[in-house]
């Protein structure tokens, strides 16, 4: 009896090890969602500062891949008091009514090397589209780094209402860069 017990307190007191199908733990510390958008010729710059995801990718098997990232929109922020209210006021994202945005992936390929593609649905301003969002992976033990940039049209989502609708003063395209860093145990 009393070896029965050692051997469940052994079993239960081991650190279990992460397998493939394991989320990755993202470090906010270090991972970042940033955006860029032109305004009368000048590039505005901004980012999303609060924001969840989970990742499970072992790049030997990226068919069976799973990415879901959550944007509270509300943190998003140029760093400027007049861009950021009208970004985040009913014109723009609208907060308000819709305070999350999201990505889920519907699918990874690989692409040889580093290059990834995530295939997926992006939702913003509660309008959802198919996007393609083409990353480099880096795995060094039980650390990963990744980034990515996607290019997307702000209208497409109505991003972008009333006299905001013309393209004159805000272009149509936005950059989403994506820098994560991540581990496993």
């Amino acid at each position: 009896m009393r070896a029965l017990l050692m051997a469940a307190l052994f079993i239960f007191s081991t650190p279990a090890f992460a397998g493939p199908n394991d989320p990755w733990t993202i470090d906010p510390a270090k991972s970042r969602i940033e955006f860029n958008a032109a305004q009368i010729g000048k590039i505005v710059s901004g980012r999303i500062k609060s924001w969840t995801g989970t990742i499970v990718l072992d790049p030997a098997n990226p068919a069976a891949a799973r990415i879901e990232i959550r944007m509270d929109m509300r943190s998003a922020s140029a760093g400027t008091t007049d861009v950021d209210q009208l970004m985040l006021g009913k014109d723009f994202l609208d907060v308000a009514k819709t305070p999350e945005a999201r990505f889920t992936s519907t699918g990874v390929i690989s692409k040889g090397g580093d290059r990834y593609e995530a295939r997926g649905k992006l939702t913003l301003r509660d309008t959802t589209k198919d996007v393609v969002l083409p990353f480099t992976l880096t795995i060094r033990d039980t650390q990963a780094s990744a980034r990515g940039r996607i290019e997307i049209k702000r209208l497409d989502y109505g991003v972008g209402r009333s006299e905001w609708a013309s393209t004159n003063v805000v272009a149509d395209e936005v950059t989403i860069d994506i820098t994560v860093a991540a581990a496993r145990p």
